[in-house]
């Protein structure tokens, strides 16, 4: 049998797999070239793979009795046993949802993956001290972008977004703890998310609009946001609007959409409920930020430029956090969005004033629900809920804690505890909860990963419908948000959650990674702003 008589979606799903993996295009005309003897060996070789991978999970109705983390001693801060039952508010999109969600079964860990010890050099990520009183009040133009640096800038800005394509995202797929079949998940979720692209280049979170074909409705209604979040997890694959690639006009055509409906003082947020204001404005700063880090297009600059400095101005001076409007006392859901806009920003090269750090630094503390700053809270002065620990501490991270910090230590190893004893499927949670321990490196991301990974991957999709590559909200038990952000929203989280190994490089740099950006060049090395003709 010919590879060219075999049926069209058959050369489809082997073109896709073989591009996820090898991260470049394939065209149908060269498999329609390959020899018989060729066809005949691929053909085996994909056999095996799925026999493989039927054997595998064939293996995985014992739990995983070994999936423990160690505790801080007892008393010696708040128990968290009943965080799950915790301020309920202390979630996005805070309108909606099913109070006792069904369970999740996570299924067992998976034995062979390991990680070595290896040598720690300076922290990626410095950001501005903490700082004694809390953020005066300031105004703020796009000009100010060149303020201040947030943290050592590599001598090629597009070092910090490399692992997405290529050889090193190959690369850090099999040293960071993904696998094959993770990366086919990537592949197929990113197919899902550019066939349900609307004709003027945006998306919505409810694909009813878009197809009949695919259930599950979404009661936030952001353009903006969903455009956003179905954005982030293509550039985050390595697909960007100026490289040729089977995804490049979809990146295109989001990207003009949201620089065409940009405000001129650099606000993104077109209509929409109204909770969802500045989480889908930092959701499309990022990717704007991230598309110019990458490209470094010229026609990006400003818009990106103008977007961060909207989340500047958007601050609560007084707190120094982000709420659904500008200057609102803040929340640690929405705060964590827009100091991923901030990273994703000075990673691409922009500066961030150094009194917006401080502020940051303000809202984390006054979050805090302990002295130690280990455990935080929706909002100041709320209980403590385990979804908005795990964005702090990503936060906190962000921010220059190193790892050895031992309040991170102790609240990401209270994190992984709760993951361990909590059977709510909750995406949201798992997307910061994954990040966190991805960058402690520690055996509480030994024995989480595997975990996460394998969950997402036996939740999508698949089927010959239109659904297929995405994630059910309600499919294999109801998501605790699914109903809010629908399966837009469960699909880009589920893949930017599977992105985790390459989509930045380690925040916590070791050794033998320090050679893929290079040390930081001299402060004042960034690029300036452009000058108004």
């Amino acid at each position: 049998m010919k590879l060219r008589e075999l049926p069209q979606g058959l050369l489809d799903r082997i073109a896709r797999v073989s591009v996820a993996w090898e991260g470049r295009d394939i065209d149908r005309r060269t498999l329609r070239s390959v020899p018989s003897w060729g066809v005949s060996l691929l053909l085996h070789a994909l056999a095996l793979l799925i026999l493989a991978f039927l054997i595998r999970i064939g293996g995985r109705g014992e739990p995983d009795r070994a999936f423990t983390a160690e505790l801080p001693p007892p008393g010696e801060i708040a128990d968290v046993t009943s965080l799950a039952e915790a301020d309920r508010s202390g979630d996005p999109f805070t309108d909606v949802d099913d109070p006792n969600p069904p369970s999740l079964s996570l299924g067992p860990a998976d034995p062979e993956m390991k990680f070595a010890n290896q040598p720690e050099v300076p922290n990626l990520v410095a950001f501005a001290p903490e700082p004694a009183g809390p953020a005066p009040r300031r105004d703020v133009t796009p000009s100010m972008m060149g303020a201040a640096p947030l943290m050592g800038l590599a001598a090629n800005v597009q070092a910090p977004f490399s692992g997405r394509t290529g050889i090193g995202r190959a690369d850090l797929v099999r040293r960071e703890g993904g696998t094959v079949h993770s990366e086919k998940a990537v592949e197929d979720g990113l197919e899902w998310i550019v066939r349900h692209q609307k004709a003027d280049g945006s998306w919505v979170l409810d694909v009813r609009d878009v197809c009949q074909s695919c259930p599950a409705q979404a009661t936030i209604v952001s353009q903006t946001g969903a455009t956003g979040l179905a954005l982030l997890p293509l550039l985050g694959a390595g697909y960007i609007h100026t490289v040729k690639s089977r995804h490049q006009a979809a990146v295109r055509r989001g990207i003009e959409w949201l620089v065409e409906n940009q405000q001129p003082n650099g606000d993104l947020h077109v209509g929409g409920t109204g909770t969802s204001y500045l989480y889908s404005h930092a959701i499309a700063a990022m990717v704007l930020c991230e598309a110019y880090g990458v490209s470094r297009d010229p026609a990006l600059r400003q818009p990106a430029a103008r977007a961060v400095a909207f989340i500047v101005e958007a601050q609560d001076p007084a707190g120094g956090g982000w709420r659904y409007r500008p200057g609102q006392a803040g929340d640690t859901s929405v705060f964590g969005w827009n100091i991923f806009a901030l990273r994703s920003a000075n990673l691409a090269g922009l500066s961030i004033p150094k009194q917006t750090l401080r502020g940051c630094t303000d809202y984390l503390n006054s979050a805090a629900t302990d002295g130690k700053k280990v455990l935080y809270a929706y909002q100041p002065n709320h209980a403590v809920s385990p979804v908005m620990t795990a964005e702090a501490l990503v936060g906190r991270q962000i921010m220059g804690w190193p790892r050895e910090h031992p309040s991170l230590i102790k609240g990401a190893g209270r994190v992984a505890a709760h993951l361990e004893r909590s059977e709510d499927r909750n995406i949201y949670y798992w997307y910061y909860a994954t990040q966190l321990l991805h960058n402690m490196r520690n055996k509480d991301w030994e024995r989480w990963n595997p975990h996460v990974r394998e969950a997402l991957i036996r939740a999508q999709v698949h089927d010959d419908g239109c659904p297929d590559g995405s994630w059910d909200p309600a499919f294999p038990s109801q998501d605790r948000w699914g109903m809010s952000g629908g399966r837009l929203f469960q699909t880009s989280l589920s893949i930017l959650t599977l992105e985790v190994y390459y989509r930045y490089l380690p925040l916590y740099r070791t050794a033998d990674e320090e050679g893929l950006d290079g040390p930081p060049p001299p402060r004042g090395a960034e690029p300036k702003p452009e000058k108004k003709a």
